[in-house]
């Protein structure tokens, strides 16, 4: 008699915290009653890809070149590959998933979500018509990932860990590194061994320091983003509520960056009805009735593009990589479950190159021609600041923990 081998899997139970906004630009391309897969997948290999840089770059010994070529040739291998050539090849993952959770019209969280506007931004948020596009609402899913045979379990070990780091750090869909579609781990079933659960602060932090691979050295940082010793972690928040815990986040994020706008009855500039600190005056001058830049702004670092708008005098710049481009943020915001009814903000900070050094930035004028920015310069101290104000912050101070800081 044939005797048919069941092959490997791992079963992941997930908690959606925050409304989850997957799908494409076009309002007709969003999906809110379905979980999407290929979404999931992709943010699997991304976040396996920012596991295993220290391991790869460890066993090229130091060239980043061939480590780069093996872990393209590796991802390849375990998640699919297209290609016209003969080295096309099938993923060795397979995704299932079942929602639990009733499809939730864009209006019924919106009073909640006008807090979180700032994080929310354009094309998902407008202060007069709320929130613009649809989306998931928190919700239970259940992941199971199936393995071909020929997978090692050094193989399976490290995509079950790329779920794990997608479930403590990460999210899905639009805003997802703002802290929007927080994709909160719960429990996962591996291939071998007992459940694992990260329901608490000290499985989070036994995680943090028993499993991540923070051996990549930080000079130089990480071609793309990954872990490395320059890699920071905190606990930043916690809250019995997850809009109300990533509201305190984005407020916080706000005030550290905003220049304010200026209030004629108290004769300042305020943000969020708190005199503003301007902690970036120097980008304001820099760019204010400016038609070109000798340098980046200092809040660029947080990602691109980054623009401004000067209410004052309708003076516009927007600034971006040349042709459209995009640099994501290198902070991600994650509101994760904890057990009974508490939420912690996590945040991570994956300091890598900031843009290839053949792309150029550009800043275009409201009225104008775009000019490259010469010698464009990122410190990434601009984002430690921010995250340091989170230690002496009123409504975060108690709860605060650094889990992870080089130097």
């Amino acid at each position: 008699m044939l005797t048919l081998t069941q092959p490997p899997q791992t079963t992941i139970d997930y908690r959606i915290t925050t409304p989850m906004f997957l799908g494409g630009a076009e309002p007709q391309e969003v999906d809110a009653t379905q979980f999407r897969n290929a979404s999931f997948k992709g943010a699997l290999r991304f976040w396996w890809r920012a596991l295993l840089w220290g391991r790869f770059l460890r066993e090229a010994q130091g060239d980043v070149t061939q480590a780069l070529k093996n872990l393209h040739h590796k991802e390849g291998t375990l998640f699919g590959k297209a290609s016209d050539g003969n080295d096309s090849r099938q993923s060795a993952v397979r995704v299932q998933s079942t929602l639990s959770g009733q499809p939730c019209n864009k209006k019924d969280l919106d009073t909640q979500l006008e807090g979180i506007g700032y994080l929310l931004g354009l094309g998902l948020y407008h202060f007069r018509d709320k929130v613009l596009r649809d989306y998931l609402p928190p919700s239970q899913l259940q992941v199971t990932l199936q393995y071909a045979c020929e997978l090692s379990s050094d193989d399976i070990s490290g995509i079950e860990h790329a779920a794990i780091a997608l479930g403590l750090f990460g999210g899905l869909g639009s805003r997802s590194r703002k802290g929007l579609g927080s994709l909160s781990i719960q429990y996962l079933q591996p291939t071998q061994g007992d459940k694992q659960e990260f329901e608490t602060r000290d499985a989070i932090e036994a995680f943090v320091n028993n499993t991540l691979d923070f051996s990549a050295p930080a000079t130089p940082l990480p071609p793309f983003t990954a872990f490395s010793q320059a890699s920071r972690i905190d606990i930043s928040g916690e809250g019995s509520d997850a809009i109300k815990t990533l509201k305190v986040i984005g407020d916080e994020m706000q005030l550290y960056r905003g220049y304010g706008r200026h209030n004629p009855k108290t004769g300042q500039h305020e943000v969020l009805g708190q005199r503003a600190r301007q902690n970036f005056k120097d980008d304001h001058d820099l760019v204010q009735g400016a038609s070109s830049l000798k340098e980046l702004p200092k809040r660029a670092v947080f990602g691109l593009p980054h623009n401004y708008f000067f209410s004052s005098t309708g003076h516009k710049m927007d600034i971006a990589p040349e042709n459209g481009g995009r640099r994501a943020s290198p902070l991600f915001i994650h509101v994760h479950a904890l057990k009974d009814s508490r939420f912690v903000a996590l945040q991570l900070l994956l300091p890598a190159l900031y843009l290839h050094k053949d792309m150029a930035i550009e800043a275009k004028p409201g009225k104008g021609r775009a000019q490259t920015i010469p010698n464009p310069i990122t410190d990434y101290a601009v984002i430690h600041r921010y995250m340091d104000g989170f230690k002496t912050k009123l409504e975060t101070k108690a709860n605060y923990k650094e889990l992870r800081r080089h130097g």
